[in-house]
């Protein structure tokens, strides 16, 4: 049997065109790895990955494959961000090849599925984890029996949509052949992709996970994961980091170091990134991670208002990303912790409370910024659920050619997008290390100078360096580094370093912004001053606060206040012996 299986393009603002390390879609190298596998010589596939390139560049390679290829099933993976081109190839694909099996799949279609069959009734929809039921579903049509009969699909009988008994998960993910790499890894390629768990046992409001993961996490064992590193590294050598697309990769400890310990003991050599939560977290897994050869984390924050945080649904208080950041300060490992404006029940003083708590955080680590998200409603999850029942939007919304919608007034939210813009750039202002060179950034940001060095020595950055060589140079400090070296006393050193960086900093920015006159001068040093004494006492509440952290990360559980029919799932991913209560 002819397969044709795609990923189809984004919208524009979300797109990263011409970007050779891009991510790739590891869905689709499974469903190609895991039919070959169970039916092999028995089909021929295409597989292409077009998120990446324009509308048109999209329609236009996928009308010739279609055409050179001629298959007898063609495959979409949608997501919401490419629903509108994905449609568009669904229609051309059946007007043109009435005789092609059309089936859809991803996030997108696992949560609107009977929306899609009702508009598509030619379309078979697979829901959820796609790897057996899209084998299922090929199986079905080589041999002539019932879509009835397959698992986790739907589609139009010609009267009504038909739904078909929900699919029970892979439990052991273990079995799965690794995903084809070679589709979309080419010799170019430094940076690699890689699934080491599925599912997340969170709800989030603004997360449609749990459509798929029904908040249940899978693991991989350690040597499994281990052996497809081993796989990637042989097979394409211009590799040389692998990024971790897991949705929560260290919320069990024990998981995790089996992991770290399979890449250790056999001396794997590559770098890994990965995304977590801030819980659960310890000592061991974060000095562990290192070892491994681990150099990034990033991090969902989203926001640093308690208000908004216990709205998010999302598990974690403050004190968790107090001591959880703490530990990765003890390490060479970066941070990074996303940030999205508009969540529900934002305000100008919640906006001022998330500046507050990520400045506090970046004298703990420095986090570096350079964008914010801004909250956007996908179907599924908490938020779109709220505004669809308060009449803000309807499910025919994804039937447009419209972009996923800002969590806006008109959406379902209290602000304007236009205030959703200024709340970003209020942040941004004021934790971007892009705006510390603009007058009032600088101002905001002067306090995260020494912990800004610190982190310039761990992840150096062209532009701090220049200005800490002139620092050096001007107040002629290399003497004081080579006898803090000797007697090991830095302490002073570093305070040193900080001044002159600082007094060469302030310079720069005068000079950025065209401050000439003596006069005009004067006036941004004294404000410069002012801002200090603010920022003294700031600094004071931020180092009581980070005194009062007693939080034990290796006396954590994870667990989260709410309750599933199957609490035994969400202890064993706490990996603790009962259920929680």
């Amino acid at each position: 049997m002819k397969i044709l299986l795609c990923c189809t393009s984004i919208q524009d603002e979300h797109r990263t065109e011409d970007n050779h390390d891009s991510h790739y879609p590891l869905g689709l190298a499974y469903l190609q790895s895991y039919l070959e596998h169970h039916r092999p010589d028995q089909d021929e596939f295409r597989n292409l990955y077009l998120n990446n390139v324009p509308y048109e560049m999209c329609y236009n390679t996928i009308k010739s494959t279609l055409k050179e290829f001629d298959p007898d099933v063609f495959g979409v993976s949608i997501m919401t961000h490419s629903r509108v081109s994905a449609y568009r190839m669904i229609e051309h694909t059946h007007e043109m090849y009435p005789n092609a099996k059309i089936v859809v799949g991803g996030m997108h279609v696992s949560v609107m599925w009977r929306q899609l069959v009702e508009k598509y009734p030619y379309i078979v929809a697979v829901r959820g984890e796609g790897e057996t039921g899209f084998h299922d579903l090929i199986e079905s049509y080589d041999n002539g029996t019932p879509l009835e009969d397959v698992q986790g699909i739907a589609f139009y009988d010609g009267e009504k949509v038909v739904v078909t008994e929900e699919r029970a998960l892979i439990p052991d993910i273990d079995i799965l052949p690794f995903p084809k790499h070679e589709l979309f890894v080419n010799q170019d390629k430094t940076i690699a992709n890689l699934l080491t768990s599925r599912g997340c046992p969170y709800k989030c409001n603004f997360c449609v996970l749990d459509h798929t993961s029904r908040r249940k996490v899978r693991f991989r064992s350690g040597d499994n994961i281990a052996d497809e590193v081993e796989m990637i590294l042989e097979k394409f050598p211009t590799v040389h980091t692998i990024w971790i697309h897991d949705d929560a990769f260290m919320i069990n400890k024990e998981r995790t170091l089996d992991f770290c310990n399979a890449i250790i003991r056999r001396g794997i050599k590559t770098q890994f990134i990965a995304s977590a939560r801030f819980r659960p977290i310890s000592p061991e897994v974060v000095q562990k991670m290192e070892q491994a050869g681990f150099i990034q984390v990033l991090f969902g924050l989203e926001s640093g208002a308690n208000a908004v945080i216990k709205g998010m649904n999302k598990g974690i208080t403050k004190e968790h990303v107090r001591y959880g950041l703490s530990l990765f300060g003890t390490t060479n490992l970066k941070a990074t912790a996303f940030i999205i404006a508009g969540l529900p029940g934002e305000t100008d003083e919640t906006i001022d409370e998330t500046i507050d708590f990520v400045q506090e955080l970046q004298n703990i680590e420095y986090l570096y910024y350079d964008d914010i998200g801004v909250a956007m409603m996908y179907p599924g999850a908490e938020m779109y659920t709220m505004a669809r029942a308060a009449g803000k939007i309807s499910d025919d919304y994804w039937l447009t050619d419209e972009d996923v919608p800002y969590y806006t007034i008109d959406h379902g939210g209290v602000h304007t997008y236009e205030k959703l813009l200024e709340m970003k750039e209020r942040i941004r202002q004021s934790i971007s290390l892009n705006y510390m060179f603009t007058l009032e950034g600088f101002l905001q940001q002067r306090k995260v100078i020494p912990s800004l060095l610190r982190y310039n020595q761990k992840h150096p950055m062209g532009i701090l360096n220049d200005i800490l060589y002139q620092a050096m140079n001007r107040f002629k400090l290399w003497p004081s580094v080579a006898k803090s070296v000797l007697t090991g006393d830095v302490t002073k050193m570093a305070a040193q370093m900080a001044i002159a960086f600082e007094k060469v900093f302030i310079e720069m920015v005068m000079q950025h912004n065209n401050i000439t006159a003596d006069d005009d001068k004067k006036n941004f040093i004294l404000r410069c001053i002012a801002q200090g004494e603010k920022d003294k006492k700031i600094l004071q509440v931020h180092h009581e606060r980070q005194k009062a952290v007693t939080y034990k990360g290796d006396n954590d559980s994870g667990d989260v206040l709410y309750k599933t029919k199957d609490g035994l799932a969400l202890a064993e991913v706490a990996g603790k012996s009962t259920p929680p209560t």
